[in-house]
């Protein structure tokens, strides 16, 4: 049907031409408008009951309605006339699926694999991308409303390697939680099982499952429940195990659907993230309340990406505790690791770190700076914030045996040494040396007599455990 459509009207007899096709889901296929930054979306069945067709104009009214100018959506603009049902929206230039990131050609050997792999940005990159489509759906949430059908189709991201932009081009697709009754729609691999068996309709942690099986998928390339059993049986195979009727691929105890495809996972899951992919598809499969959230995606996500840095010799980026690039063998590059504590000015004489359970000062955060990786402390790192705006606060750069730190926000911040010297940082950039016999620097992000958080900084020239 929709293949063979050159032109849709809207309600007001504007004529679109279809261009390119976008991506597709389990409601419809969006395409790009010719000549103009807007994309079509087209919902299956043009036959669709006047019952059905009234629906989604009242829940295309409800998205117009809603304050969700801090949600990268492309908003709806006007309904298509009879007999095509859907509607025109919004699209940025210069964006494509994230499908793009999950799907290799089928083929490649194993050294275009990574070529591929890196092309897109390598592993760095997903990973922040990953955090800002979790942060948007953790945003959406907060509202009030679900997604229903997230999928690499319909979640776009900048075409540029080198940009982090997101966008969500299916607002039909935005609901408060649903009852069965309703209609059930999803894109094949990224229901919940739930979903699949119709025994529930869509909510928080049908959203998250999906974002796990994009997680997984958009970093070791294969997707968590398609194992070798799956791939090399028959149809109902795959049926079963998109119900949660086989385990999944890294299943602890049961390596019945095991997977030789994809990319080791030690090298691109954190042991965070393995962590919840176990939650999600082992215990969180079947049981939806032993899933997690969409908010702890989040944050690990993030966690990950601040731990990951770019190899100086062939540009793959891993993770900071890995001694030598998984690539090439490089030998990891010096770097300065900025560890994120909290301030309590009421802890001890005159205020102090937060201590831990083992009497060091607790750590609510780190990431790490390179000659080839500067570093932005922003919102998210400085005051713990998680949602949608990253605004760089501090710029750290490598400089030698030490750093040079410079405010981009305007605001002046204390640097002090634990032997009482005090630097500020503006705009200008200071530099501070940084040795193992050198007194140590604490960045403080706000006045010591109120509750605050502290950046220590260290260098570190050989690996470790930077956890």
């Amino acid at each position: 049907m929709t293949t063979e459509l050159r032109f849709v009207v809207d309600q007001q007899g504007v004529r679109y031409t279809l261009g390119k096709e976008l991506g597709r889901g389990g409601q419809g296929v969006v395409f790009a408008v010719s000549r103009r930054k807007l994309a079509v979306k087209l919902i299956w069945g043009s036959d669709q009951s006047p019952v059905r067709r009234e629906r989604l104009r009242n829940q295309l009214t409800l998205v117009k309605r809603l304050e969700l100018r801090d949600l990268p959506i492309a908003a709806p603009l006007e309904m298509l006339r009879p007999p095509e049902l859907g509607y025109v929206m919004e699209l940025l230039t210069g964006m494509q699926p994230l499908s793009s990131l999950c799907h290799p050609a089928s083929g490649l050997a194993s050294g275009s694999l990574l070529d591929w792999y890196q092309q897109g940005g390598g592993l760095r990159r997903r990973l922040r991308l990953l955090g800002r489509i979790a942060a948007a759906l953790a945003t959406l949430h907060g509202h009030g409303l679900v997604y229903g059908d997230p999928s690499p189709y319909n979640l776009f991201i900048s075409a540029a390697a080198d940009a982090e932009e997101i966008r969500m081009i299916d607002a039909d697709n935005l609901r408060y939680t649903s009852a069965p009754s309703e209609g059930i729609f999803f894109t094949p691999g990224y229901g919940a099982p739930e979903l699949v068996s119709g025994r529930s309709g869509v909510n928080t942690l049908t959203d998250a499952y999906a974002l796990a099986v994009m997680v997984f998928q958009t970093l070791t390339l294969v997707h968590p429940l398609c194992g070798d059993m799956v791939s090399d049986g028959e149809p109902e195979l795959e049926e079963q195990a998109m119900a949660g009727r086989l385990p999944w691929i890294e299943h602890q105890t049961n390596p019945q659907n095991h997977s030789r495809a994809g990319l080791p996972r030690e090298v691109v899951l954190s042991e965070r993230l393995m962590d919840l992919c176990r939650e999600c598809f082992e215990d969180g499969l079947q049981d939806a309340t032993k899933r997690p959230g969409v908010s702890r995606w989040v944050e690990r996500l993030y966690q990950a990406a601040d731990a990951a840095l770019t190899c100086p010799t062939c540009g793959w980026s891993y993770y900071v505790k890995v001694a030598t690039c998984p690539r090439c063998e490089a030998p990891r590059p010096p770097l300065i690791l900025a560890r994120i504590h909290l301030w309590d000015p009421q802890s001890g004489e005159g205020g102090g770190l937060l201590q831990g359970p083992d009497g060091k000062p607790r750590t609510v955060g780190f990431a790490v700076a390179t000659a080839r990786d500067p570093l932005l402390l922003d919102d998210r790192l400085l005051d713990g914030r998680q949602g949608m705006q990253e605004t760089p606060r501090i710029a750290v750069e490598i400089d030698g045996s030490g750093a040079s730190l410079r405010a981009l926000d305007g605001h002046g911040y204390e640097l002090r040494t634990s032997q009482g010297g005090l630097r500020h940082v503006e705009s200008e950039p200071v530099r501070i040396a940084l040795s193992s016999a050198h007194a140590e620097w604490q960045l403080h992000i706000g006045p010591r007599d109120k509750q605050h958080r502290v950046v220590r900084f260290e260098l570190q020239k050989e690996s470790g455990d930077a956890r």
